[in-house]
């Protein structure tokens, strides 16, 4: 596989990552994960493995009207078994029945596993408020 067929199966991933959180499909969302992911929410210690990963997630799909829209950019290791995306998002949801928007970026580290391309490390940070 050539870096650039791997960076377009790993942009398909996040559309079937974003498709799977508007649907609420929390085993499509967990399957983008690797068995020993470490996610890093803003403001949080670290979550370590697809159990504690997936109770997250759990958590985080439960949010009324809980939408989030990653913007990827892809690089692929010369080797074709790493991948890195740095890239920027907004996720958007209802607070007290109010809409809330939070803006960020993010680094999420890609492994090939068995054939397929898994989350092994997944930070966000928020930009904070506007000025």
């Amino acid at each position: 596989m050539t870096q650039q067929n791997a960076a377009d199966v790993i942009k398909a991933r996040y559309k079937a990552w974003m498709e799977a959180i508007r649907n609420k499909d929390l085993d499509t969302v967990m399957d983008m994960y690797a068995d020993d992911a470490t996610y890093m929410p803003p403001g949080r210690k670290p979550i370590v493995g697809k159990a504690a990963v997936r109770q997250n997630w759990a958590a985080y799909l439960q949010r009324d009207s809980f939408v989030a829209n990653y913007t990827p950019t892809i690089q692929v290791s010369q080797s074709g078994d790493m991948a890195f995306d740095i890239g920027h998002y907004e996720i958007s949801m209802k607070k007290d029945g109010q809409p809330v928007t939070f803006v960020g970026k993010y680094v999420v580290v890609w492994r090939l596993i068995d054939g397929q391309w898994k989350a092994v490390v997944d930070i966000d940070n928020d930009n904070g408020p506007s000025a």
